[in-house]
């Protein structure tokens, strides 16, 4: 306690340090006053009375230091006078200081901005109270690590597992029709079916109203209840307070409205933002999968189950409970959990098995670092250049009596204050990428769901920024200072610009700029590449029709209608868009190519295939098309044929499926005239009667993938988009199909109409292209650092041998020879940079072709353009002080120290 008191009184005597210092000289004087006048009273004159009483006294500045000392903390004290002449040398060299806080901000920034990237894609975690005790449950067979869970199995969970203090279960948020009054149209929103203790287990208190009761989600369409979202309520509703106890219309089902969620909540997912929840118990209402019973069907899969863990209950734990439930489970029901398991994934394995997303923001991330390095070699080599500079002044210093370690660390403190400064413009820069990316959502969620990029500046990465900034002022300003203390004093005094005898060389500042060279060529590289990459991706697979082409989608359930209606709405649909003057033909898909819904699997086994033994089936992706996709989409019939108006449910059921699927699985045969069975050995048979050319369908860098095409008539969706091929402007056809659609159903909301060459634009040039210009941006960055650093080092170079460069002329060298000199020490540098920028361009080049895009082998033309075109641009820079350094004059360099 009294050493606490001890500490908080001397932080208090700096704050009163001013006051303390004159009472103290006040003192002094007293007693040096005392003391003279008794000289003077023993017949001293004045002037011997006052020096004889101050030697008496002692050295009066010494003991005022020893008083500081005891009664402050000279270690605060010495470091703010450190900062204060930091800042004081800083001003000297203005144009120095700018540039290292520029070229410290552009590492910095884009840095953070990638940091921001992957915490919101990896590392986030959940808006929840203790969210590192939230886990996902998922099921998982060989051909997914990351499947859902159905109603029934979710209950099993629920109830027969004791490592948790909740299980809960929510569905994809899916498009719903919202009107707020009986009479006006609907408007797709964002909802989630979740389950009746979802905000209880997640600890949300809703801002308004209440959460669901368990008893709401007991039986099925019983409670119509729902909870809005923040967002939602705030737009919809202008933050009306009593909003609660009212009614709204969701997919033409009254529900009453019992709780707002807070700000706090955006929710669970990590691009989704919500605008309400709903009862699991409504399903019937909102459940995608129109042959399925969502209450019943154990196959019926649309859950995403997540728990809450027991504080006493550890990970391993849950997972091993879970994976023998699974096992129970595949012994009472085989039919359906053959071959089916089940684990836990924290929040890091949860976002990187959900989707490949969190890929670009980690490749983005060490680019970026990559930038960082550049900048942070571009300042060292600065520093030690203004060291020399410094020569006399440090020489002066340590000759006074000044410690080494003092010295370290008054010339860390200037670095401190130049990465603090680059710290902060830095974090500008990356709130500047941050809104740039958020400036792209229309691009990248094309899209009438609420979706948002998870990308923000929060605290955590403002954090990181400040130990990035403190990390750079390490790695820029340890070694210069490391350098400039360990001088030879007789030299250093002698001259602030001579060098030590036996004349060491410049080896460090080499160093930086080969590192500079190597690793500006790799970010180059890097951007190149990926331009390649995406250019590559879009020329393989996607030669289906994208011009004249537009797009409609519906879903008939936001009107309530059932199966029956449904199949009728898309048959009439078809049948009179077909007879529409402008169309020259029709189709209707449940996914476009390329689209950003998720594609169905289907399980099945081919016939005349040997299953291996611990397989029930396998699984493809699928989608639903009628008879005129293929034609309409441009999509080649390799063998056999598409689907008939005569494949209707009554017919043998059919499909087909495209390249890749027939050669995996008869590679030496004709596939058509081949049956699979629907999910195991022993289910329905499924002729298929064409193959279709295989094309990218979920992405432009996705590699070739098995796909199965099933017929409408025999596989209903209630989801789906029209597709109508024009003659002309396919806008031109917007009215045509409102006019079609107002005589099937004045009130069916046409949703997502746009021409499909927009449509693709955006998901297959548009959307890559943001990521080709974050990463050249980074390369441009990269490059015109190590071209700043390559000038500055032959520059330095110059100016430290202009007087041996006046002797050499004097002795009758020529320009050219000079300039030999000169360019040869940079042509070196740059030739060594390349040679490892080489290296580190095939080991990034792989890296991405193994993450992203899916590739092999060597980017021959990548390596032709960038390699040249890195080397001359670093000649050039080179070549303009190796030029003035011809231009010296004898006399004036012979005179120059």
């Amino acid at each position: 306690m009294k050493s606490l008191r001890r500490f908080l009184k001397r932080v208090g005597n700096l704050v009163t340090r001013r006051s303390q210092d004159e009472r103290l000289s006040e003192e002094i004087e007293g007693h040096i006053a005392l003391q003279t006048d008794e000289n003077l009273r023993a017949g001293l004159s004045p002037v011997e009375a006052r020096r004889q009483a101050m030697l008496k006294f002692g050295g009066v500045e010494g003991m005022k230091e020893e008083y500081r000392e005891a009664r402050g903390l000279h270690f605060v004290e010495s470091l703010v006078q450190d900062v204060r002449f930091a800042i004081r040398s800083l001003q000297r060299t203005p144009g120095l200081t700018l540039f290292v806080v520029i070229t410290l901000a552009l590492g910095i920034g884009m840095t953070s901005a990638t940091f921001s990237m992957v915490d919101g894609l990896v590392f986030r975690p959940y808006p929840v109270p203790h969210p590192g005790n939230v886990v996902t449950l998922v099921s998982t067979t060989h051909d997914n690590v990351f499947d859902y869970f159905s109603y029934r199995e979710y209950l099993d969970i629920r109830d027969k597992t004791k490592s948790y203090d909740g299980v809960i279960a929510s569905a994809d948020m899916e498009a719903v029709g919202f009107s707020a009054e009986r009479t006006a149209t609907p408007r797709i929103k964002g909802g989630v079916m979740v389950s009746g203790n979802y905000f209880q287990v997640l600890g949300v208190e809703p801002r308004l109203g209440r959460g669901f009761r368990e008893d709401e989600d007991q039986v099925p369409g019983r409670n119509p209840v729902v909870v809005l979202g923040p967002d939602f309520w705030k737009h919809e509703f202008a933050s009306d307070p009593s909003i609660l106890g009212r009614t709204i219309r969701l997919n033409g089902t009254e529900f009453t409205v019992i709780g707002v969620a807070p700000d706090s909540f955006p929710g669970m997912l990590t691009f989704g933002l919500p605008d309400f929840y709903v009862p699991l118990a409504m399903a019937r209402v909102f459940s995608t999968n129109l042959q399925k019973n969502f209450f019943e069907d154990r196959d019926d899969r649309e859950l995403n189950v997540k728990a809450r863990l027991k504080p006493d209950a550890t990970l391993q734990q849950a997972r091993n409970e879970l994976a023998r439930l699974a096992q129970d489970l595949e012994r009472e029901y085989p039919k359906v959990n053959r071959g089916r398991t089940a684990a836990v994934y924290t929040l890091y394995e949860t976002r990187t098995r959900e989707d490949d997303n969190w890929k670009f923001g980690v490749v983005f991330a060490i680019l970026a670092l990559a930038v960082l390095l550049v900048a942070c070699t571009n300042v060292a080599g600065l520093l030690l250049s203004r060291a020399r500079a410094r020569k006399r002044e440090i020489s002066i210093r340590l000759a006074l009596g000044a410690g080494r370690f003092r010295l370290i660390r008054l010339l860390l403190t200037e670095s401190l204050i130049l990465a603090f400064l680059g710290g902060l413009a830095g974090v500008a820069i990356g709130y500047g990428v941050v809104e740039w990316f958020h400036s792209k959502d229309t691009i990248v969620f094309m899209t009438e769901l609420p979706a948002a990029v998870p990308f923000r500046m929060d605290t955590r990465i403002l954090l990181a920024s400040l130990a990035l900034a403190a990390l750079s002022a390490l790695l820029c300003g340890l070694a210069p200072a490391l350098q400039s203390t360990r001088v030879d004093l007789v030299t250093g005094l002698k001259s602030a610009d001579a060098d030590v005898p036996g004349r060491k060389r410049l080896w460090g500042r080499n160093v930086l700029v080969v590192a500079q060279v190597s690793t500006s060529l790799m970010l180059l590289t890097a951007s190149f590449l990926m331009a390649r990459g995406f250019q590559h991706s879009l020329l393989e697979g996607t030669g289906f029709a994208k011009d004249h082409l537009l797009m409609v989608k519906f879903d008939p359930r936001l009107m309530q209608y059932n199966t029956p209606q449904t199949q009728q709405f898309y048959k009439l649909l078809a049948e009179r868009m077909r007879e529409t003057p402008g169309v020259r033909s029709e189709a209707l898909t449940q996914n476009i190519p390329l689209g950003q819904d998720e594609f169905y699997g289907l399980a099945f086994v081919p016939d005349g295939f040997q299953m291996p033994q611990d397989r029930e089936n396998f699984n493809s992706t699928m989608d639903t098309v009628d008879e005129g996709y293929f034609q309409t989409m441009g999509i080649p019939i390799l063998q056999g044929r598409g689907f008939l108006a005569s494949d209707t449910s009554d017919a043998p059921l059919v499909a087909v499926v495209n390249e890749r699927f027939a050669k995996h699985y008869w590679p030496g045969g004709d596939a058509v005239g081949k049956h699979i069975r629907l999910d195991s050995r022993t289910g329905t048979p499924v002729e298929i009667v064409g193959v279709a050319q295989t094309i990218k369908y979920q992405s432009t860098f996705e590699k070739p993938i098995d796909f199965v095409y099933m017929p409408l008539a025999q596989h209903p969706i209630a989801r789906m988009v029209l597709m109508l091929r024009s003659s002309g402007d396919p806008l031109q056809l917007v009215q045509p199909v409102k006019d079609v659609v107002r005589t099937l159903d004045a009130n069916m909301p046409m949703l997502q109409t746009r021409a499909y060459e927009d449509f693709y634009v955006n998901a297959a040039v548009k959307g890559p292209g943001i990521a080709i210009q974050l990463v050249g941006t980074m390369g441009t960055v990269g490059l015109l650092l190590a071209v700043a650093g390559l000038y500055g080092l032959v520059a330095y170079n110059v100016s430290r041998r202009t007087h041996e460069i006046g002797i050499r002329m004097a002795l009758g060298a020529g320009s050219k020879d000079v300039l030999r000199l000169v360019m040869g020490k940079g042509l070196v540098l740059v030739g060594m940079g390349t040679a490892i920028g080489l290296a580190m361009g095939f080991a990034v080049e792989r890296l991405m072709n193994s993450v992203l895009f899916n590739a092999g082998g060597i980017d021959i033309l990548a390596y032709i353009i960038v390699v040249p075109s890195m080397f001359l641009v670093t000649m050039l820079a080179t070549y303009v002080p190796a030029r003035r350094a011809c231009r010296i004059a004898p006399t004036q360099a012979l005179r120059y120290e």
